[in-house]
Order: structure tokens, then C-alpha cells, then sequence
């Protein structure tokens, strides 16, 4: 199963955030920024913390992708457009999730051009982009190589499913392997 939890980063209640996420929150531009930032991180903490009662010390892969050391079986994932987050969060699958804000992307068929591989599915319009875009995001977060794998062509076989993000927002999330059952929450509320 891989679950996908529903972030909203200007009303949510989340824990203290620790010395390095203050500090890292510290060097955005601003303080929405800032605070989005540190309500998205609170949020991962404390739903990896409902999955292992290990120590949360995180670890980041050769690409980017965090994982945890001390708890490997709990795979996960953090994507955050604006207001909203998602998180995914598995075990022992990989798993990979993505949210855009959907607005006016004029130049969205250059985007496809740079990132798509050959023979993607191509998006029906510019709204269509964020769908489309969601989607291949989600897959290539997955398999560990966030945008570093654009134009490459992802072997083996994905679970991706599209997810209600609220709205204004598209989202979807990929898991390796077929037949993964998602289940969506909203984090914050009566879960």
C-alpha cells in the first residue's frame, strides 16, 4: 500500500522544527517561504514517525533523494507547490510523488521538448501539462533521480496514479512495481 497524505502549509500545525530545518528555513527569500518550508518538513517528521520508532535522522542518496538510514524499509517522498504539500510514504517500495500549482505556462511545449523522453505521452493543453507533468515528476522521484533522469526513458514497470491535491493543484504518485492500492489522507484532520 502506499499512503499519500494532503498538505496544507499555511494552516497546518506541525511539530517544532529541529536545529537544521530552523537553519535551512533561515535562507529563503522570504518568510511565507520560510514557513512553508518548515510545515512541510514538520509534516514528514511526524507521519515517518507513525511508520518506524527509530531515530529520524535522514540521509540523502546520490541524486538527491533523502532516505533513512536507521529505518531503510520507510520509503518516502516530500513534494510542495505553494500552499500545498504531498507526502508518500511506503514500505519496502520505492515511491516518488509530485504537486504543481496550476497556472499560465505559456512555454509548457519547450518544457516537454527539455524533460519529456521520446514518446511521452503528450498533454492536450496547457492545463493538461500539469497532469502530464505530475505524473512523469512522480516516476522519475521514484526511481531516485528526480529531474537528473529527464529524457530518459524509465525501464521496468510503475504503478503512477494521479491524486486529488485540492483545488488548483495536480498530483500523482509513482511506486515500482504494478497493482499498489493508494490511499489518500488529509493531513491534520481526523485521520
Amino acid at each position: 500500500m502506499i499512503e499519500v497524505w494532503r498538505v496544507n502549509l499555511d494552516t497546518v500545525a506541525v511539530p517544532p522544527p529541529t536545529s537544521a530545518e530552523e537553519a535551512r528555513a533561515a535562507r529563503f527569500a522570504t518568510e511565507e517561504l520560510s514557513n512553508r518550508y518548515l510545515a512541510a518538513h514538520g509534516a514528514l517528521r511526524e507521519i515517518l514517525g507513525r511508520f518506524t520508532s527509530q531515530r529520524l535522522q535522514f540521509a540523502v542518496g546520490e541524486r538527491g533523494k533523502p532516505y533513512l538510514p536507521m529505518a531503510p524499509e520507510v520509503r518516502f517522498n516530500l513534494a510542495h507547490s505553494r500552499g500545498r504539500a504531498l507526502i508518500a510514504v511506503s514500505l519496502e517500495t520505492e515511491v516518488g510523488v509530485d504537486v504543481e500549482q496550476i497556472r499560465p505556462m505559456p512555454n509548457y511545449a519547450a518544457m516537454i521538448d527539455r524533460f519529456f523522453p521520446p514518446g511521452a505521452e503528450e498533454p492536450a493543453d496547457e492545463q493538461d501539462f500539469f497532469r502530464v507533468w505530475t505524473r512523469f515528476e512522480a516516476l522519475l522521484k521514484a526511481c531516485g533521480v528526480g529531474l537528473y533522469g529527464a529524457g530518459v526513458t524509465v525501464e521496468g514497470e510503475w504503478t503512477i496514479e494521479e491524486v486529488d491535491a485540492g483545488e488548483g493543484y495536480a498530483g500523482a504518485v509513482a511506486a515500482a512495481g504494478l497493482g499498489h492500492t493508494v490511499k489518500i489522507h488529509d493531513f491534520g484532520a481526523n485521520e
